[in-house]
């Protein structure tokens, strides 16, 4: 029966992405794009050849969001695109809002943020990548958030971060709280990908420096960004949304941020010894410890 229930599953979950899919490559009317407000947020992605196939579909959902960016980026990098040879519809979304941003060197998921903050200096900027469905109010959450938490980093999902209950020491993922509701503080870890805003001077200014994110954080964006957010002491805030639906057909392909808990531990200790955070990490330790948690 188990064995039975797991095929429908698979089969209803297979009809609908096939439905999403089909809904999304029917051109939306043009005065429900003309119709929205225009949010003073400027939307930055990436994507590799190993994706960009299916990227579209994610874009689309954030193409269709209830609010409007000041601007749409797909950062690609001409190391991995020579050609600029890209799917036909990403073609034809960058006639319908998308702007396709071409940088010299492949940086891996820091194209997800960096060369946008270069390009837009005193902007805001809300992050996202190349495989999920998003919720088509997701873009207006979290700008209704920021404007309740205006200096915060605000996330669509993460975790609060807690302390080892072997060693006491704070370690990526070990024992971490998934927030399922609101919540504030300075001591959650909210990954990119999902939808996260950072507000312009969230970030202390070495966020910039390709060469050291590379070489702490190789394949840890979200770490380094967060260590950035911490070094500058910027609030964060989780909306605590249930998980975006993800692109299966992009679930065979490499994510541009995949490591496993023991690597990313170790980028973690990385980022805390770069942006020198032992002080921050041993505040947030001995404040669980003396709370009992």
């Amino acid at each position: 029966m188990r064995r039975l229930l797991t095929r429908v599953y698979r089969a209803t979950d297979l009809v609908l992405e096939l439905l999403t899919m089909l809904w999304l490559s029917v051109p939306q009317p043009a005065r429900l794009r003309k119709n929205r407000a225009v949010v003073p947020l400027v939307v930055s992605m990436t994507s590799h050849p190993g994706r960009i196939k299916h990227a579209w579909l994610s874009i689309e959902t954030l193409l269709r969001q209830t609010v409007k960016p000041k601007a749409l980026i797909l950062v690609l990098s001409l190391e991995e695109f020579p050609t600029k040879n890209i799917p036909t519809k990403l073609v034809a979304q960058a006639k319908r809002g998308l702007t396709i941003t071409w940088v010299e060197e492949n940086h891996g998921s820091f194209d997800k943020l960096l060369p946008a903050r270069a390009l837009f200096p005193e902007e805001a900027f809300a992050t996202f990548d190349d495989d999920k469905f998003f919720p088509k109010d997701v873009l207006a959450q979290l700008f209704n958030a920021s404007t309740l938490h205006p200096e915060a980093v605000i996330g669509a999902r993460g975790w609060r971060m807690k302390p080892s209950t072997q060693d006491k020491r704070v370690h990526y993922g070990e024992g971490w709280v998934r927030l399922t509701s609101p919540a504030s503080g300075r001591d959650l870890l909210m990954p990119g990908g999902n939808g996260c805003l950072y507000p312009k001077d969230s970030m202390h200014p070495e966020v910039d420096n390709w060469k050291s994110a590379l070489t702490v954080c190789a394949t840890a964006d979200d770490i380094w960004f967060w260590a950035a957010t911490a070094k500058a002491d910027s609030l964060s805030h989780c909306l605590g949304l249930p998980a975006h639906r993800p692109v299966k057909l992009q679930q065979g392909s490499p994510a541009l941020s995949e490591g496993n808990l023991s690597r990313n531990d170790q980028q973690f200790s990385n980022a805390i010894e770069h942006f020198g955070l032992e002080d921050f990490m041993n505040l947030l330790r001995r404040s669980e410890i003396e709370n009992g948690n």
